[in-house]
């Protein structure tokens, strides 16, 4: 009986101990995943908030490894980053995938995009930017993969699915393309048999006089730095709207003449998986670039110097 009693506290005790080292491993886990979470945001603030160019380099050489190791982690994919606020991180409407995206200065002149796409298994992209190395009259025709990715920091991403029943996502961004200029991108992404991401895809028609039909794999709308510009889905509209741009002399130093919009809009439709051109949604022509806010707004007893008004 004593042995029966001894054999049984030996059990309790065995269990228990197992119980207090699987509750030491999951705390110590969770102190090295959350320092690292910490080591992340504090690469990623550098990295996109440092005045010092060099600073920023540094911190981005620091910040990709440290992320990726991140993302290797089990369920990582469940975990939003919410602490991750200076860098993009969208998700697809389906759930399917996300992509983290930002960029870092090379120079005064250019900026280089990074970008990571995970899917909801687990897998890892890495988005090597190659925006640059393509010639400017292909690179809406043009397909590319994740090591010669058309980089951008996305700030929309929209599930689509055509007239096969594939699906495919739009991916909206912006690339900061040099001091005077900016491109808004809306680009095709999809997926080969075996998962590999591809991106590109000829789902954007133009009607052209004479009959002919322009076909585009991702829309690129290039502009002045200093203006604002829209390219995005309008679920209100139930289309993709864009500004309509015309040229003008440019305010910047070192640039001639940059494209603004002139207050007209122009858009793409979705018919059967395609998007057809739509001309001038509604048209409001200015002669400059639209303000965000009427000048006179609020101030309806006041001249255009902001004094008052005599009342008659």
């Amino acid at each position: 009986m004593t042995n029966i009693k001894q054999n049984m506290s030996g059990r309790r005790l065995y269990f228990t101990l197992i119980v207090i080292f699987n509750f030491y491993f999951f705390l110590s886990a969770q102190v090295k995943n959350n320092e690292l979470i910490g080591e992340v945001q504090f690469y990623a603030d550098v990295m996109m908030n440092a005045e010092d160019i060099a600073h920023r380099q540094r911190a981005a050489l620091q910040f990709y490894p440290l992320l990726m190791q991140l993302l290797q982690q089990n369920q990582s994919f469940d975990d939003d980053y919410a602490g991750l606020r200076w860098i993009s991180r969208k998700y697809s409407e389906d759930k399917n995938f996300r992509i983290f995206s930002w960029y870092v200065p090379v120079n005064n002149e250019e900026n280089r995009y990074y970008g990571i796409l995970q899917t909801k298994e687990g897998k890892l992209f890495e988005l090597k930017d190659g925006f640059k190395t393509t010639d400017e009259l292909d690179a809406d025709v043009e397909e590319f993969d994740s090591r010669n990715w058309p980089g951008a920091m996305y700030y929309n991403i929209m599930d689509v699915t055509d007239a096969n029943g594939e699906k495919y996502y739009l991916l909206f961004g912006i690339n900061r393309w040099n001091p005077m200029e900016n491109i808004k991108i809306a680009d095709v992404l999809f997926f080969t048999k075996s998962g590999e991401p591809v991106f590109g895809k000829e789902v954007f028609y133009k009607n052209e006089p004479g009959g002919k039909v322009t076909k585009l794999n991702r829309l690129l709308v290039k502009y002045s730095a200093d203006a604002t510009v829209t390219l995005n889905y309008n679920p209100g509209m139930e289309m993709i709207v864009m500004d309509h741009l015309v040229p003008r002399m440019s305010r910047l130093k070192g640039e001639s003449t940059v494209l603004v919009p002139d207050g007209s809009y122009s858009g793409y439709i979705l018919k059967n998986g395609i998007w057809e051109y739509v001309d001038k949604l509604y048209t409001e022509i200015l002669d400059e670039a639209p303000r965000p806010r009427p000048v006179m707004e609020g101030r309806k007893n006041t001249n255009i110097f902001g004094k008052s008004r005599k009342q008659k």
